[in-house]
């Protein structure tokens, strides 16, 4: 059961500067109160050192090309946290929350919006936070204690929508046979009730007006250590010496083209952009434009005529002790982040770049009008990533929504390989998860289980909706 902290509790140990007044989330609108500032001060341990937290890898592969690694490590992370527990036989009564899933869960977007949602929540409730090493503590500094022991899973709910625990019915008991305890749903009542002694799961991509409250603190959460903020302003001057207005423009692909069935996967063509650059780029003062991209040499030509620069062209020199953790993603991000014009695709990376860019004059990103392509946006008062399809309710798109969103995007020969290679790759890779999350759960005959909630059968799992 989730334990809700009344009064106050031991905190961290100082304060960090003045404490901003903010608005609470209520239904009714808001009320005004202090939202405390502290620091989550760092406690090494034999297994928690500088040094390990310092060499946290980031990984590009997303989730789902390493899905089966991935609960491999969830399962190991959970039995070294309980054999961790069971030798140390102190007993430590200030309030906890964790976050077991963060770097594992989702890439680099992701990630921002898990760390602020925890850190968020263990300011109101004076609770320590405790995680795994990410690489957010080698990029921002954070040095945050490792899991100490395990707490009950507390699992992201939706307030209208299914989201991916409710429509993965395997999730959820896979979650609490990792604990060995049971679980309880939780939503943005977080934001608003103090809520202690869990372990957070979910993405937590909750719209931005809920946390704008919090504004300055979610950004103060991600501002770069210095001596890579040095190397970073040097390459962003370079890029401001050759123009005054700096256009920056996202591109996603890679697993967006390949996963054509998930509901936010939607490629914006680069035909798109340039029609779009080709409305604004005279009416700008001195514009160039900053292209960045999983796959920007597949790109590059199609947007020769605006001259465009890239985090190559930038000579920005990592520090020796992040050359090769694989952090040069945040090259574009930082950038994103400091440009006058950002165009995004619908990728919680990009949204997040807007979220800390403080110098942005126009934020723009895909719609799912097609007619219109694209729409303007604020980026404190959105839904961080659009979903796709008729049907909003659904994991997955429809078949006929996919092969539409490619058609329309991408052309008739992509859709045709969406429709004989990627759409039933996709389907395969889907029932594998699901098979293999239900035979860890409770081996054959949760596959079983899974075969038969996927012919309709869906009292097959039962899934937990209500919270404690």
């Amino acid at each position: 059961m989730v334990r809700y902290a009344h009064g106050g509790h031991g905190g961290h140990g100082g304060h960090g500067g003045l404490c901003p007044v903010v608005p609470h989330l209520s239904e009714k609108g808001y009320t005004f109160s202090t939202f405390k500032c502290k620091r989550n001060y760092f406690v090494p341990n034999k297994d928690n050192s500088s040094d390990a937290i310092a060499s946290a890898k980031y990984t590009a592969k997303s989730e789902t090309e390493r899905v089966f690694s991935v609960f491999d490590s969830f399962g190991k992370d959970a039995e070294e946290t309980k054999s961790s527990s069971a030798k140390d036989a102190t007993s430590n009564n200030q309030p906890v929350l964790t976050m077991s899933s963060i770097g594992k869960l989702g890439r680099f977007g992701n990630q921002l919006f898990q760390y602020a949602f925890l850190r968020i929540c263990a300011e109101k409730s004076g609770a320590r936070v405790e995680c795994p090493p990410w690489i957010g503590q080698t990029l921002f500094g954070h040095n945050d204690a490792l899991i100490s022991k395990q707490l009950p899973p507390a699992i992201e709910r939706w307030k209208v929508e299914k989201n991916m625990f409710d429509l993965v019915p395997e999730f959820i008991p896979y979650i609490e046979n990792l604990a060995s305890l049971p679980s309880t749903r939780v939503g943005l009542e977080c934001l608003e009730e103090e809520i202690v002694n869990v372990d957070l799961w979910g993405y937590f991509q909750v719209h931005t007006q809920f946390l704008r409250p919090y504004k300055e603190y979610f950004q103060s959460l991600f501002q770069p250590v210095d001596d890579l903020k040095s190397a970073l302003e040097d390459g962003l001057n370079i890029l401001r010496s050759q123009g005054k207005t700096i256009v920056g423009i996202h591109i996603r692909r890679g697993d967006y083209i390949t996963q054509s069935l998930s509901r936010y996967t939607f490629v914006v063509p680069s035909k798109w952009w340039c029609d779009w650059l080709d409305k604004i780029w005279n009416e700008l003062e001195d514009p160039i434009l900053f292209l960045c991209s999983d796959d920007v040499e597949s790109i590059i030509d199609d947007f020769q005529r605006f001259s465009p620069v890239t985090w190559k062209d930038l000579d920005v020199k990592l520090p020796e002790r992040m050359k090769y953790l694989g952090v040069e993603f945040y090259i574009d991000f930082f950038i994103l982040s400091n440009c006058d014009v950002v165009g995004i695709s619908n990728s919680s990376f990009s949204f997040a770049a807007c979220l800390l860019n403080e110098r942005g004059k126009m934020f723009v990103r895909p719609h799912r009008n097609f007619s219109t392509k694209f729409t303007v946006f604020e980026p404190w008062n959105s839904q961080p990533v659009l979903h796709m399809g008729s049907d909003q309710s659904k994991f997955l798109k429809s078949w006929r929504d996919a092969l539409y969103v490619t058609y329309v995007t991408q052309g008739i020969w992509a859709m045709l390989k969406c429709l004989f290679i990627y759409i039933p790759k996709q389907r395969l890779e889907i029932w594998s998860i699901r098979a293999n999350l239900g035979y860890k759960v409770t081996g054959m005959v949760g596959v079983i289980q899974s075969f038969l909630y996927t012919l309709g059968w869906h009292s097959a799992w039962k899934i937990p909706s209500k919270p404690n």
